[in-house]
């Protein structure tokens, strides 16, 4: 089964300095029937205006992962990280037993976000930060395993049986995903337009996938983001 979620119906936040959609219900947006899809607990997608971002804040018990689609995003820590990540970058941390942290766009452009949470498998875990830089080549018309639990290869390892990635395809090119037994995904739609099991997908637009694998056409050049999960 796949449910087709368009962007224009997600909660639309506008706070000058920072426009966001909220996928699930976050900060002032409520609604006990979308808390959460499996373990992800939020998805935004964020513009935030130059020279402006999220002050230093506190996080506790979560996995958060943040992945640029342009612009560039200052992140810092209380751990000691301080770095600036571009297009394409992955950043993660993991809050467990608490962490501050800000997040800003010191360049000269919008910066445009996807940050998610993912809920740990356990709570009052060691805190951690990572991040990487990928070559474009290893998402073009293929998926980038960008994160996953660490039984899993990947360069970024999460406190959860969760997995996320990414492909930026080109016009008329197909990909699949095949879903495993008991597994479920969320889609999300960055850039462009595509086909997804049959429907009719714009830029921004999110996808329930569940009980089926999953078949993306390029309608457009695409760029897509993927959390693979456990099904409840």
């Amino acid at each position: 089964m796949t449910t087709h979620i368009p962007f224009n119906t997600l909660y639309k936040a506008d706070h000058g300095w920072l426009k966001s959609r909220f996928h699930f219900s976050f900060a002032e947006y409520h609604d006990r029937t979308n808390m959460h899809y499996g373990a992800l607990r939020v998805m935004n997608d964020d513009i935030i205006q130059v020279h402006t971002g999220f002050d230093t804040h506190p996080h506790q018990d979560m996995e958060i992962i943040t992945y640029v689609i342009r612009g560039e995003l200052t992140h810092q820590d209380s751990m000691g990280n301080k770095e600036r990540l571009g297009r394409g970058a992955v950043q993660y941390l993991s809050a467990g037993t608490g962490i501050t942290h800000s997040e800003k766009n010191e360049g000269n452009e919008e910066l445009h976000l996807i940050q998610t949470w993912i809920l740990p498998d356990a709570k009052d875990l060691e805190p951690r930060y990572g991040s990487k830089v990928f070559d474009p080549e290893t998402r073009h018309n293929k998926w980038l395993h960008l994160v996953g639990s660490d039984e899993t290869d990947t360069s970024i390892p999460i406190y959860q049986d969760a997995n996320m990635y990414v492909s930026e395809l080109e016009k008329n090119k197909s990909l699949s995903f095949e879903l495993g037994e008991k597994r479920q995904l969320y889609v999300k739609v960055m850039e462009g337009e595509a086909k997804i099991n049959g429907l009719d997908f714009k830029e921004g637009d999110a996808a329930e996938v569940s009980g089926e694998d999953l078949n993306v056409e390029a309608l457009s050049h695409v760029h897509i983001l993927l959390v693979e999960m456990r099904r409840e």
